[in-house]
């Protein structure tokens, strides 16, 4: 019988890719197919399934063990948010985690699962701060706030901020709770190189989580995102700043959040997440 479960049109026996002979590994694969906190365009539970499929095509370099997806429960993010800190507190001893979202309410659970007993600074790029509190209601955009209400005193930066993505309050509140934040102007200003060096001796005394919004790029490049805002980094930009930050932090953990496939065009940007995280992987 001429049936397979991995169906491949190339037949090439010596091209491995990344899902081919999953082995146990101290780099692992998880998706969070969570979005019920986004207040803007929606789809990003959609994410986890199209950036694995994308990141399973890429040719292999390193082993890496695909965990599958936190068990999330739609209506209930008190539950989910408890699943996912509680998944993650599990995974404290792999040497590398790359998480697929989901919104970027996930990452401050994850975060707290990581850091249960230990310090890690928080790096992100994102077009926005994150730093919202809301009156009623959920939101993704508080990611950052949580995150520094769990870390207390650990270093956090954000990367790419863009003036007309976020209300005025926002940089006067960053300044004011320590947040090390770089413009998108000052980033193209600095350069990348420059950038990751400087967010590098900021960071270089802790382990470090980098968590990456996709909407830090701009969405001619990245269309499918829940919050899209013009003027960000190129695909190849953020290639090559996530690569120097991860060969320099060497981070425990890395997420790609809000890709939102329904707004996406060809797969582009589900493409892009999926090699960020493949970029990230600093043993391969």
């Amino acid at each position: 019988m001429y049936l397979t479960k991995k169906s491949r049109l190339l037949k090439d026996p010596h091209d491995i890719r990344m899902c081919d002979n999953s082995a146990s590994s101290s780099v692992v694969f998880v998706g969070i197919p969570w979005d019920g906190a986004v207040a803007g365009r929606p789809g990003a539970r959609l994410g986890p399934a199209k950036i694995r499929t994308a990141f399973c095509n890429l040719p292999k370099r390193v082993d890496v063990e695909d965990l599958g997806d936190v068990d999330v429960v739609i209506g209930d993010p008190a539950e989910t948010w408890q699943r996912v800190e509680k998944t993650f507190r599990s995974l404290k001893d792999r040497q590398q985690i790359l998480v697929a979202g989901g919104d970027h309410s996930v990452t401050p659970y994850v975060y707290r699962g990581l850091s249960e007993g230990r310090k890690i600074s928080y790096v992100v790029l994102d077009a926005h701060f994150d730093l919202r509190t809301v009156s009623e209601g959920l939101t993704s955009g508080m990611a950052t706030r949580l995150v520094k209400e769990s870390g207390g005193d650990i270093p956090i930066t954000v990367i790419g901020i863009r003036e007309w993505s976020n209300p005025s309050y926002m940089f006067s509140l960053a300044d004011k709770m320590g947040i090390e934040y770089y413009t998108i102007e000052q980033v193209h200003k600095l350069g990348l190189e420059e950038v990751a060096d400087r967010v590098y001796q900021q960071h270089k005394n802790y382990k470090a989580y980098l968590s990456i919004d996709i909407d830090v790029v701009d969405p001619a490049f990245a269309p499918g995102v829940n919050a899209p805002s013009p003027g960000g980094l190129t695909s190849r930009e953020v290639l090559i700043l996530v690569s120097h930050l991860s060969k320099a932090l060497r981070p425990i953990a890395v997420d790609t959040v809000e890709v939102s496939p329904p707004y996406d065009v060809g797969d582009i940007t589900s493409n892009l997440a999926a090699v960020l995280l493949y970029t990230s992987i600093w043993s391969r």
